[in-house]
């Protein structure tokens, strides 16, 4: 499923998340909201800054959602390659 907001930036963006430490973690904080929201398991995404931080934000917090770069599930070819959370 599609992510709700998925046009909305994650606050990582380059040197943004170091320059507006606190505009970025509030943005982090919507967009975990969102997948947290969804009850996903796993997490995807093209781009691996996003997916880097999106997915250490959910790890830190312990919420057993798992980060796949999109390419790794394109590249699979097993049923459930992906560690249980």
């Amino acid at each position: 499923m599609e992510l709700p907001s998925a046009e909305s930036c994650c606050g990582f963006g380059g040197t943004f998340a170091l320059k507006n430490s606190e505009t970025s973690v509030a943005m982090l904080g919507d967009k975990m909201r969102c997948v947290l929201n969804t009850r996903a398991e796993v997490l995807t995404a093209g781009d691996n800054s996003c997916l880097m931080h999106i997915n250490g934000g959910l790890s830190r917090l312990r919420t057993g959602v798992h980060g796949v770069h999109l390419a790794e599930i394109l590249a699979s070819t097993e049923e459930n390659p992906w560690p249980a959370a």
